[in-house]
């Protein structure tokens, strides 16, 4: 979970440049055409580190397979061949660095695991669609209901459809994205701090009964 003396740093330096200016916030991480999910990044990261692994378990493998059969030639020599020994002590040398190796990398492997276990999730909505029913509409504002966010962390919003932007009410400023059709972000929350969120369609249209807007889908999951 993100620290809460991190969260009200962020937050400081958030209200600090918003002074003078708009309670309207543009302060957001953009995640367009990266990876997605930090969990998903740290599990590629491990598959990365766990295969390096398997490749060098196998060449020190191959390497004892090697001293083995050096060894087995230098008994049948009488066991005092200089240059089977000098050879042997070679490959063990090797041995020994890739073992360190290894051991390093396994290392790595439990320091990502750790930072995979503090990572956790709540899908609030996926795949949603919204707007461009049929029906007259009376607003081209579409409010979410996150429901009770315990932790600081972020949501991260994603969506496909008519020009939107995506807004949510932290503490008393409003964090607003970008207007786009499409659109991976996350903006920064703090535990119970999080009051309204929802998205502007800009893609809206006056009908006699009241406005139509093209239908957009969106998901939202809160990273804790």
């Amino acid at each position: 979970m993100i620290s809460l003396i991190a969260y009200k740093i962020a937050v400081i330096i958030l209200t600090i440049g918003l002074v003078g200016a708009s309670t309207t916030a543009v302060y957001y991480h953009d995640q367009q055409g990266t990876q997605i999910s930090k969990s998903a990044d740290l599990n590629t990261q491990i598959a990365s580190l766990q295969s390096q692994i398997n490749s060098l378990n196998s060449q020190v493998s191959q390497l004892n397979t090697q001293i083995n059969s050096l060894q087995t030639l230098d008994n049948q020599l009488g066991s005092n061949n200089g240059q089977l020994i000098s050879q042997i002590n070679s490959l063990n040398a090797q041995v020994s660095q890739l073992n360190l190796h290894i051991s390093q990398l396994e290392n790595q492997i439990s320091d990502l695991t750790a930072k995979l276990k503090l990572q956790d999730n709540r899908s609030i909505a996926s795949q949603v669609s919204v707007w461009g029913s049929g029906s007259p509409l009376t607003s081209s504002q579409a409010f979410i209901n996150l429901g009770t966010t315990y932790y600081s962390g972020y949501l991260r919003v994603s969506w496909t459809g008519a020009h939107a932007s995506f807004t949510a009410q932290v503490l008393d400023i409003n964090i607003t994205t970008p207007t786009s059709t499409s659109g991976i972000y996350s903006i920064p929350i703090s535990a119970n701090a999080t009051g309204n969120t929802w998205f502007t369609n800009y893609d809206c249209t006056s009908i006699p009964a009241g406005i139509f807007c093209n239908p957009l889908t969106y998901t939202i999951t809160y990273w804790y």
